[in-house]
């Protein structure tokens, strides 16, 4: 301490600076709903997005996507059954349609991506895939 001095009891200036920067901390992490939201690269972790994600939203969340889905299947069959009506397709037509091998095969391969693509985040590390450099990483 300069001249000598001794730190003084809490409540002194230093002290409430102190406080006052963990006053500003807090707000700051509190200011924003969900402290998921990136503020920067990815660094040494990948992002959490439900740590601080109440469960409940996420249950609206599959609550909602499942109605969505209803909503899709709902418009399937009503596209059918209008061309059904119309004697544009026969009532079975969807059901016995029989692809080629080819297509077959690419149809396979796009489900194959698709349930992959979204079931990965289920067990993603969070690890990054890549890594910043540590000069682009002090620039920010």
């Amino acid at each position: 301490m300069p001249n000598g001095e001794c730190p003084g009891p809490r409540g002194t200036d230093q002290t409430m600076a102190k406080d006052e920067k963990k006053k500003d901390k807090k707000k700051s992490v509190s200011m924003s709903r969900y402290k998921s939201v990136l503020t920067g690269p990815v660094g040494t972790k990948e992002p959490r997005f439900l740590h601080d994600l109440p469960l409940d939203n996420v249950v609206g969340a599959l609550i909602a996507l499942a109605g969505e889905v209803y909503i899709l299947r709902d418009r399937v069959q009503t596209l059918e059954a209008v061309l059904t009506e119309a004697k544009t397709i026969a009532p079975d037509a969807v059901e016995n349609f029989k692809e080629s091998p080819d297509k077959d095969k690419a149809r396979n391969e796009d489900a194959k991506k698709f349930v992959n693509r979204v079931l990965r985040e289920l067990h993603r590390s969070d690890v990054p895939v890549s890594k910043i450099g540590r000069k682009a990483r002090e620039m920010v």
